[in-house]
């Protein structure tokens, strides 16, 4: 009797992580941070990639070779799904390419959102694609993930915890942050200011380009403390067409959340 309602609760549970799909030098899993879900409350999950080791997968900005994961989505009419969070990456050369991604494990969150008035169970499906690169080959990967999805009080699961992990390293906007940026032929020359009261370090992390072929990939640069700000210089990428018309910056933060600073053009 015990065994039957165990079944029976077990069956009316979300599914915490959908079935392991291997596929080139990678694993691929959707993983849910919530067993059931309340309509129109959103929330989080993860496609989770296991890189063999020896290999590594991209960031949204690759660098000079690469590609990003990418998702299809089927979803019932009236839920949605946010784009899938990147969190900071690590710099590597594939070859003599430099690149910015991860190795090992990544999971990068994503926000499900269940329409007003939904009921019962879901059935959520994502198509996945990715590409693991070493040093002597490139190999892509693809997946069919889904992910069974109850109605009912959310409460944590196993994959929670996990999932908040890598959701805290995907960069956050800085609200009321300026960025400059004055090139002086192929040199590039940063100027950040950051409104009163934030406690970011600019000058603590590592800077990442989140625009593609904008700045030298080849050279990390820091920003340093300046009087009114902080400062930086960088090179300009050797494939950018004219004159920047916009850069975006990503700076790791060792006492807290990274955060995502922009520049456009007037």
């Amino acid at each position: 009797m015990i065994e039957r309602v165990l079944l029976t609760v077990a069956a009316l549970s979300s599914v915490a992580v959908s079935e392991p799909v291997k596929s080139g030098q990678a694993t691929a899993e959707w993983v849910n941070g919530a067993t059931a879900y309340k309509s129109g409350q959103s929330f989080q999950t993860g496609i989770r990639l296991v890189v063999n080791e020896g290999w590594h997968t991209y960031w949204s900005n690759p660098g000079e070779a690469g590609s990003k994961l990418k998702i299809t989505w089927t979803l019932p009419e009236g839920w949605s799904a946010s784009e899938p969070g990147y969190p900071v990456p690590i710099r590597f050369l594939t070859g003599d390419l430099p690149g910015f991604g991860y190795e090992h494990e990544v999971i990068f969150p994503v926000t499900i959102t269940p329409p007003p008035g939904a009921t019962g169970s879901a059935d959520l499906k994502a198509k996945v694609t990715w590409l693991t690169c070493n040093d002597d080959a490139c190999v892509p990967g693809k997946a069919e993930l889904s992910l069974a999805v109850t109605e009912g009080t959310p409460e944590v699961t196993p994959e929670t915890e996990k999932i908040a992990k890598f959701e805290a390293l995907v960069p956050k906007s800085l609200p009321g942050a300026e960025l400059t940026v004055k090139e002086e032929g192929s040199q590039i020359r940063l100027f950040l200011k950051l409104p009163e009261g934030v406690k970011t370090d600019p000058a603590a992390g590592e800077v990442f380009p989140a625009t593609a072929q904008a700045v030298d990939h080849s050279k990390p640069f820091r920003f340093e403390k300046t009087e009114g700000g902080w400062s930086a210089a960088t090179t300009k990428n050797e494939y950018a067409e004219g004159p920047l018309r916009e850069l975006a910056l990503v700076i790791s933060n060792p006492q807290g959340e990274p955060v995502t600073v922009v520049w456009k053009s007037k």
